[in-house]
């Protein structure tokens, strides 16, 4: 895909962890910085679904003391709390939005509905989809490949501390490369880590570009989108 195509429609994947810090799992500060990324990104006409990850709350694989299930049903559960939260820093800037989640509760998030999701995108609202695919043992980069694809959307856009795709991991190998652009063949067969193999093996399938890309600076998500900013895979 072309850095030049225009996106109107999109799917944020943020991750969890960039919504906390050591004070606490859900920091103000980072929640208001956040919405205020997704407003910029919807008042220049973007149509924006977000699938919150929920690893500041609680991440499944970090409690083996519980059977598997239990702790992909508790990271589920953080991914329903993470977008409560969310959806109120976007209604304090004025930002129309909804919640639907793989895991309903009542009083709080209806279930998932392509239908109604995409008549609220069409609307102009915010789609906040928790729960990630509503079973264990998949991520929330695999739900947001999912969502992506039922609602139409042109691109999935994953924003967590990591500023892109690296041949190795730069956290242990100080001459890691970054690589800007690549292939959802070469990133499977390279064994490459920062999205779930599954999400891309979809995304591959279904020919939908990604992009990775370091969500905590002002405007990096809208470049991203527009192919300045990140790596794609693609």
């Amino acid at each position: 895909m072309s850095a030049s195509r225009i996106i109107r429609r999109a799917v944020l994947k943020l991750s969890g962890e960039v919504l906390g810090t050591d004070g606490g799992p859900l920091d103000e500060g980072a929640l208001l910085f956040f919405a205020g990324e997704i407003a910029a990104a919807r008042y220049q006409g973007l149509e924006l679904a977000v699938v919150p990850g929920g690893g500041n709350v609680a991440r499944g694989s970090a409690l083996p003391h519980l059977p598997a299930y239990a702790g992909h049903s508790i990271g589920m559960l953080s991914t329903l709390i993470n977008a409560v939260a969310l959806r109120e820093a976007l209604a304090a800037q004025g930002v129309p939005c909804s919640v639907q989640s793989a895991v309903p509760c009542a009083g709080i998030a209806g279930p998932v509905d392509v239908w109604s999701g995409r008549r609220a995108l069409d609307e102009g609202q915010v789609l906040i989809l928790a729960g990630g695919t509503g079973s264990p043992f998949v991520t929330t980069d695999t739900a947001a490949v999912i969502r992506a694809l039922a609602l139409g959307a042109g691109i999935v856009a994953k924003g967590s501390k990591v500023d892109g795709i690296y041949d190795s991991d730069p956290n242990t190998n100080a001459g890691a490369v970054r690589l800007e652009r690549v292939s959802h063949r070469d990133y499977l067969s390279r064994g490459l880590k920062v999205m779930d193999a599954a999400a891309v093996s979809i995304a591959f399938e279904h020919r939908l570009p990604l992009v990775v890309f370091k969500a905590d600076q002002a405007g990096a998500f809208v470049d991203a989108i527009n192919g300045k900013a990140g790596s794609r895979i693609e």
